[in-house]
């Protein structure tokens, strides 16, 4: 996994106005340190799963509370936030597809 995603994600939260800016991303939306997306990007990893799950429940928790608004502005934005949360979701899929196909992680 790239920290691609996550900054994709970051982009799109603060131009829509979910999120101010970078450090505030990091902290609101993925319960990590204001300064994750730096650390990752300085060891050349990726985000964790957890961060990732993190993410993508409060971006579905927050999708639903818009839907649920019944007010038409609040619909893109419910719709942005499923189509962001899916991205995490597919993201952790592929992360355990390739855990369970690794020989040597699974082998009985």
């Amino acid at each position: 996994m790239s920290v691609k995603l996550l900054e994709h994600i970051r982009s799109e939260l603060i131009s829509s106005g979910a999120a101010s800016n970078t450090p505030e991303f990091c902290r609101s939306w993925l319960g990590r340190s204001e300064g994750y997306i730096r650390t990752l990007r300085n060891h050349g990893t990726g985000p964790s799963i957890e961060t990732l799950t993190i993410c993508a429940h409060k971006l579905g928790h927050y999708a639903q509370r818009l839907r649920a608004s019944g007010l038409s502005e609040h619909a893109a934005m419910a719709a942005q936030f499923d189509r962001l949360k899916t991205l995490c979701d597919d993201a952790i899929a592929r992360h355990a597809e390739a855990v369970w196909r690794a020989p040597d992680r699974m082998a009985v």
